[in-house]
């Protein structure tokens, strides 16, 4: 009775938030291009192909790992390939992440500190967006808010728990590899819960022990593939398309001097934790000079300030926004856990204004109904196959002609709804060896041709 009664408030937080997460996602869930082709990926593997790469990457030829799609192969196969199954179980993962730090801050703090810390990261626009879009952009938070709660609230680090959460951390890294700069401040954290200098040794060896076993497929496709990845981006030096910003169509780019792109992504930042990051970590620091906080709180104060100074000097090139979602949670979260940390309790008021804010600038946008679903495409695939456009023994490819700005013309969207009925378009990299590439045509709404 006592372990349940424990259980309560992380519960009703894994409920609360998880209401939010799944509410009108049938309607409002956005058929992306890139989701398309991720849930062609992980129906190939709930068929029976083995994949041992992910997504690729922007820079260079490089690929994520598989755990992305392998995440979502298990409910994906239980529901008979539902699409709407893949976001729901992506809304539980984010909140079965906050149950889980809500009853590691609860044993930490105390039952009030712990539901409020919980809701204030839970309602930040970065969650709510998360737990409503599953994609590799967004499904590493859940793994990485364990990780950090599991190293801020075990007392205890056995060597089979270092190498669990050095593995963590890779599949982190498998999501995408900018999480890499969360290494230095990873490691520190580590070191402030293992004092000995040979049991530090051994667990830094063990979390990178950790790290390479997540690394293993990719390792076996470099090696099946003759290093293709790392002859395409470093010998080949197609990375560079990445550095001059010229890989992808009106791609955008920071700032060069890594001071000003502090400023640069700080506006970003703001979007998704609606704190300007720069201000919460001056009013922070500022307080804890006058509380004269203890040398481990400014260790946890100084990490947020070199791993920002790390994003602002690699992200100088090519920008995209989901380059900071891992940053944007990062600092969020150590500034909860300063503010949790400080044994003035007036300063909890931070947190429940944080959440004020939250409720105010609710991000009630998502909720519209979305004007590109998945039944559109559907109903065009449906078309063709029950005209009898297509044997399933057919070489055949698939190209969308479609008014909207597109960075990929070859039809995932299509090409997903043709695998799930068992009509297999050759690989988009095989054009030129299809036999039927623009015989038929059909419309679907609002002009957008498809071409098979």
């Amino acid at each position: 009775m006592k372990k349940l009664n424990k259980l309560i408030i992380p519960i009703i937080v894994f409920l609360i938030t998880y209401v939010i997460y799944i509410f009108k996602l049938d309607q409002t869930f956005f058929y992306h291009q890139d989701f398309a082709r991720d849930l062609h990926e992980i129906l190939k593997i709930a068929q029976g192909d083995i994949a041992f790469i992910g997504p690729k990457l922007t820079f260079g030829g490089l690929y994520t790992g598989p755990y992305y799609f392998y995440l979502y192969v298990p409910i994906f196969f239980l529901t008979r390939y539902s699409i709407a199954s893949v976001f729901y179980f992506n809304a539980f993962l984010f909140s079965l992440a906050l149950a889980y730090f809500c009853k590691k801050a609860i044993e930490a703090y105390g039952k009030n500190k712990g539901l409020f810390s919980s809701l204030a990261l839970g309602l930040t626009p970065l969650f709510i967006i998360g737990g409503r879009s599953p994609s590799n952009a967004y499904a590493f938070i859940p793994f990485f808010l364990f990780l950090l709660t599991t190293l801020f609230f075990n007392k205890k680090f056995s060597r089979s728990l270092i190498i669990f959460i050095g593995f963590i951390f890779g599949v982190i890294l498998n999501f995408h590899y900018v999480n890499l700069l969360f290494l230095p401040a990873i490691l520190l954290f580590l070191a402030m819960k293992i004092k000995l200098r040979k049991e530090l040794l051994m667990s830094i060896f063990l979390f990178f022990t950790g790290i390479a076993i997540s690394f293993v497929p990719l390792v076996a496709f470099e090696i099946k593939n003759n290093f293709i990845m790392i002859t395409n981006t470093f010998i080949q030096k197609s990375y560079l398309g990445w550095i001059n910003n010229q890989n992808i169509p009106l791609g955008m780019i920071a700032d060069k001097n890594p001071f000003k792109n502090i400023l640069f992504l700080a506006k970003y930042i703001k979007n998704y934790t609606l704190l300007n990051p720069i201000t919460m970590i001056s009013v922070i620091g500022l307080l804890m000079v006058i509380l004269k906080s203890e040398k481990k709180q400014w260790k946890l104060f100084f990490s947020i300030l070199i791993t920002f100074l790390l994003f602002s000097i690699v992200i100088r090139f090519q920008f995209i926004p989901h380059y900071i979602f891992g940053l944007s949670f990062f600092i969020y979260f150590i500034l909860l856990i300063t503010v949790l940390n400080q044994k003035n309790n007036y300063l909890f008021a931070l947190i429940i204004l944080f959440i004020v804010l939250e409720v105010i600038y609710f991000p009630k946008y998502l909720y519209q109904p979305t004007w590109r679903s998945s039944t559109k495409f559907e109903k065009a695939v449906n078309y063709v196959i029950n005209n009898n456009l297509l044997k399933k023994d057919d070489s055949f490819n698939v190209v969308q002609i479609t008014k909207e700005n597109l960075m990929a013309t070859i039809g995932f969207e299509y090409r997903f709804f043709l695998r799930k009925n068992n009509y297999i378009a050759n690989s988009e990299f095989a054009y030129k060896q299809s036999k039927k590439n623009t015989d038929y045509f059909f419309r679907t709404r609002k002009s957008r041709r498809f071409s098979i």
